[in-house]
């Protein structure tokens, strides 16, 4: 039985709607559909593995869309609901299905659901949606299958994926705030100097006098900011990142073969393509406005290269060695390296927790851990610990030798081996680094946002300052 894509029109309001569904061919599911009531206007077979995000309705459709762990954390609530009401597996992801509103959930789930009804594992069928449930989720279903124990082990993954979304979610809302202040502090400032100071420097000029060194200061930046030098290699920035990503899409996969399309339509030019059409538009007309054609295309050529440059940087960045030599920096910032070294210990901590007291065996447990820790450094570090336990030494060992976790934690750990409790020990070390991570961060927002007001406060008095202190010393000698 295949799954369908479908867009549709109810009968009785002329309501569109898209959602998913399953059924042996196009003319099966047009059948299904009329009798409740809904006209088909076209079916596209989805035959892809893994779930990679539904992208063909734009970026709004994108996010509209997108599986968030929140998402993921309340399906496997409901799913731990319905096993322990005693639904058989293969009826309750099926309602888990109809009942979601979020069409990529659908698929994953209708997806998951087939193969449950081929005779694949739940563990095993999840496997195909890396992309939605991570390793960790997978191994600990595999294990609950495993010993008969899959109510026990949904709850915990539920509660899991849920303390890490409340995590993520105080962290991110805390910090909104002071980045929205800089972010409108940054846009307020840079208008003053490229609209405001450029007007002010002519009636300088006409002074025909010597000019404090602040307000000369000013001018040579605002003449920076508001060359067309400068301007072009914003420009040229932005055009190299749009055309990046038009060729990166235009590289892709292409149409799948198996689409069926009743209602046939063009495929959609990449939201990338466009921007860089666009750019490409505004930089030709641009070339007409400018007072210096030949700074603004020197610019467009000095941008173009640091994009390409900042590009490979990036794509360095994206290797095993460039993360490794990124994250150990990180930990080494003042004041915010302690708090990622706290959020990585603390996912550490409760990953390997929750896998223990699941099953799942220790080293197939770190290999987890290695993979959603979050920081190369630390994750190089349970890689060696990995190492000694295999060869019959205790985690905390290796864990002490590296300096990398506090004594406290190695403390705590080398206590629940000794007791034969880690699993236990885990939760209380993540439950405390949980606290803690708050404290800082709401401490670190407290701590930001007034820097934040007086750092704006600063650079608008400095510029109204340089402005209006030599058109006072001219009033004075007028006088």
């Amino acid at each position: 039985m295949a799954v369908f894509v479908y867009r549709g029109i109810i009968i009785g309001s002329g309501k569109s709607v898209q959602a998913v569904r399953d059924a042996d061919n196009v003319r099966a599911l047009r059948a299904v559909l009329r009798k409740e009531g809904v006209m088909l206007t076209s079916a596209e077979e989805d035959t892809r593995g893994t779930s990679t995000g539904n992208k063909r309705g734009g970026l709004l459709a994108f996010w509209k869309n997108r599986i968030s762990g929140q998402d993921v954390a309340m399906v496997t609530r409901q799913l731990a609901t319905l096993v322990g009401a005693g639904i058989p597996l293969v009826k309750a992801v099926t309602v888990l299905a109809e009942k979601s509103s979020k069409l990529e959930l659908q698929r994953v789930l209708t997806q998951i659901r087939d193969q449950l009804n081929e005779g694949t594992s739940l563990a095993k069928s999840m496997e195909a949606h890396t992309k939605v449930f991570p390793p960790l989720y997978f191994s600990m279903v595999a294990a609950g299958e495993a010993s008969g124990t899959l109510e026990e082990v949904l709850e915990r993954l539920a509660d899991f994926m849920e303390n890490q979304a409340r995590l993520k979610g105080k962290v991110t809302g805390a910090l909104a705030y002071p980045i929205l202040m800089t972010m409108i502090g940054a846009l307020i400032i840079s208008l003053m100097m490229t609209a405001v100071v450029p007007k002010v420097k002519g009636i300088f000029e006409s002074l025909d006098r010597a000019l404090p060194w602040y307000t000369e200061t000013l001018l040579v930046i605002s003449s920076v900011l508001s060359s067309a030098a400068f301007g072009g290699t914003i420009i040229g920035m932005i055009l190299t990142v749009f055309a990046r990503r038009a060729f990166a899409a235009a590289a892709g996969p292409t149409e799948k073969k198996g689409a069926m399309n009743l209602a046939p339509k063009r495929k959609p030019m990449s939201g990338a393509a466009v921007g860089a059409i666009v750019v490409s538009i505004i930089t030709v007309l641009l070339f007409f406005y400018v007072e210096s054609p030949l700074w603004f295309g020197g610019g467009i050529l000095g941008g173009i290269a640091l994009g390409f440059a900042l590009a490979r940087f990036l794509a360095f960045l994206g290797t095993d060695k460039g993360r490794l030599w990124r994250d150990t920096r990180m930990l080494g910032m003042p004041i915010f390296g302690e708090l990622f070294r706290m959020l990585a210990v603390a996912r550490f901590a409760r990953t390997l927790g929750t896998l223990l007291k699941a099953g799942v065996p220790i080293l197939k447990a770190m290999d987890i851990v290695v993979a959603v820790i979050g920081n190369a450094r630390l994750a190089s570090i349970v890689q060696e610990a990995q190492v000694a336990v295999r060869e019959g030494s205790s985690l905390g060992v290796p864990l002490k030798k590296s300096n990398a976790f506090d004594p406290t934690v190695v403390l705590m750990i080398e206590v629940g081996e000794e007791s034969g409790e880690l699993e236990k020990m885990l939760e209380n070390v993540a439950k405390d680094y949980d606290s803690q991570v708050e404290i800082r961060v709401q401490a670190l927002t407290s701590l930001l946002e007034p820097l934040i007001i007086v750092f704006m406060g600063g650079a608008v008095g400095f510029i109204a300052f340089s402005i209006l202190m030599p058109l006072i010393q001219m009033n004075e000698f007028v006088q």
